[in-house]
């Protein structure tokens, strides 16, 4: 597979999870990364842990809310400035709705999950078109992180699935919106897996559930299909690299022709 040494790419939410190993791998591989992310403590501990300096790669942090318009601008200007062009935007940030059915998914929380999961992902693709379109060679790449609750409404709460279903059709819109500009866009939607999203969650809603008791029966315990048990008899969930070696796919000059695709990393999931 080709690398992405050289490469210009923005990505938000890359201080955990399956953002860090995306960061991670694209570092290694010699990219110039910026990178917007709440979590100011967790990229300082993927810097020191992963070595991510003085490498192959290039690595500009912007910390804050992506809600914030203040602060994606921030990490787009800074990409303007050092880049110029851009050749990928990389949107993996996403919360969760903490499983909350529709009658107990109140405002406060409904409009949090649907500002970073939807809002701030089309304000950032849309910001970011003048970095990405008429890119020279192979296409610029645009890959969104939806979810198989962007397929399937048993998987999550009403706000998430809401979410995730959204992502989808703005992932399809700049498909084919957008081709003629030289400019890819595609989905990588995770099943289960590892990652820091419930921690995250917790540190958010300190004073709520983590995990509403009737939505984990109605959508983990009913709905939710893993690949397997391992010999503890624990469901099998796929792991942050899963969904960064699908990302890195579809950034690829082998992914040239991969236009408006929703690749599954769920461990047939969504074929059960």
């Amino acid at each position: 597979m080709s690398t992405n040494e050289g490469r210009n790419i923005l990505v938000v939410g890359g201080a955990c999870g399956m953002g860090a190993a995306t960061v991670t791998a694209l570092y290694k591989q010699g990219a110039n990364l910026v990178v917007l992310d709440l979590n100011e403590e967790a990229m300082e501990e993927l810097i020191e842990d992963e070595g991510l300096e003085g490498g192959p790669g290039t690595l500009h942090f912007v910390p804050g809310d992506v809600n914030d318009a203040s602060v994606r601008q921030a990490a787009i200007d800074y990409a303007t400035q050092e880049f110029g062009k851009l050749d990928a935007l990389l949107y993996i940030a996403g919360v969760l709705d903490l499983m909350c059915p529709a009658h107990k998914t109140d405002d406060e929380l409904y409009d949090y999950v649907m500002d970073v999961n939807v809002n701030s992902c089309f304000r950032m693709c849309r910001d970011c078109l003048p970095l990405l379109w008429d890119h020279e060679g192979l296409p610029a790449s645009i890959v969104i992180v939806g979810s198989v609750g962007g397929e399937i409404g048993s998987s999550a709460g009403a706000a998430y699935i809401t979410s995730k279903h959204a992502v989808l059709g703005l992932a399809r819109n700049l498909a084919h919106s957008y081709r003629f500009r030289n400019v890819r866009t595609n989905v990588v939607n995770p099943g289960a897996c590892v990652t820091d999203i419930l921690g995250n969650a917790m540190e958010k809603w300190p004073d709520r559930e983590i995990m509403d008791e009737e939505g984990n029966e109605l959508y983990n315990v009913r709905g939710a299909v893993a690949l397997g048990l391992d010999a503890d008899g624990n469901n099998l969930t796929g792991f942050p690299e899963d969904i960064a070696n699908a990302i890195l796919y579809l950034i690829s000059d082998e992914a040239h022709y991969v236009n408006g695709a929703v690749l599954d990393v769920d461990g047939g999931w969504t074929a059960f």
